[in-house]
């Protein structure tokens, strides 16, 4: 076997030295920028930038092999197989996630390409239709392969694009956390009113991140279910979005991870969608 591909389990993670894997953020980027400070501890912007810092959503360097769940409200679940790659270039993170099964979903791919100005480059390949477009405007609020999940979820904001403070810390399940809460600078724009993540203290892992819609009502919920250690960093391994408006929830699964050193630049391009 060669060694740039390595498998390993979950629970064997792979020795990756100073790489880290790295996907797609999942949802937490509105929470995570520039804060103002709080009395009492440590100031909001250093609360948001030590969750950059440990990026418990992301990998880098990696192949990653996901298991995406859609549960209906009354219980009934439908499983879609993944496979996400992912690198951190020229110290901006693109990633390729790429759909395995079942068929109705097999063969669509999806590229998303941070720049240099904090804005994100979105494509989906759709093999029905045989090309390859670029997700933009409003389609960017549109579902994500039919998840709980937005394709503008799956990006990070520029941090100057939302107006943040710190709230009362409070306590998850006897863990201690910082809350966040982040509105839009440009609210017309922006698919919620707000955003407010419970941070844990000790490792800046958020544990829980809830969204408003437009009118301020409670839209859903993102719960970090499992975390796992990657090389002594926390790593979210199992999360779960739930809808609280219509009861549909989806979760994410991290199955395996395998150790990817030879990723080229020719995969993160429009292009290579196509080829699978």
């Amino acid at each position: 076997m060669n060694h740039s591909q390595k498998s390993f389990p979950p629970s064997m993670p792979p020795r990756v030295g100073r790489r880290r894997f790295a996907v797609v953020s999942m949802a937490l980027a509105a929470a995570l920028v520039a804060l103002p400070a709080f009395a009492g501890g440590p100031s909001a912007e250093h609360i948001a930038k030590s969750i950059l810092v440990s990026n418990g959503f992301s990998w880098e360097g990696a192949k990653t092999r996901m298991k995406m769940v859609l549960i209906e409200k009354g219980g009934k679940k439908r499983e879609r197989a993944m496979v996400i790659v992912g690198r951190r270039h020229q110290g901006r993170l693109q990633t390729v996630v790429r759909f395995r099964s079942p068929s109705d979903v097999a063969g669509t791919a999806f590229l998303m390409l941070e720049k240099k100005n904090g804005k994100s480059e979105q494509h989906i390949y759709l093999p029905g239709l045989k090309r390859t477009r670029r997700i933009v405007g409003r389609e960017s609020q549109g579902s994500f392969m039919g998840s709980d999940f937005l394709y503008v979820d799956m990006r990070r904001p520029a941090v100057d694009e939302g107006i943040h403070k710190r709230l009362a810390d409070e306590k998850l399940g006897g863990t201690a956390a910082y809350v966040i809460e982040s509105r839009p600078k440009k609210p017309r724009k922006a698919p919620y009113s707000k955003v407010v993540t419970w941070v844990r203290q000790n490792d800046s892992v958020p544990l829980r991140t809830r969204f408003y819609d437009k009118s301020g009502k409670l839209l859903k919920t993102l719960y970090a279910r499992k975390i796992k250690k990657l090389e002594g960093r926390p790593v979210v391994t199992h999360a779960r979005m739930e809808n609280q408006q219509t009861g549909h929830a989806t979760e994410l699964v991290v199955e395996s991870v395998e150790r990817r050193d030879d990723l080229p630049d020719t995969a993160f391009t429009p292009t290579a969608l196509e080829h699978q």
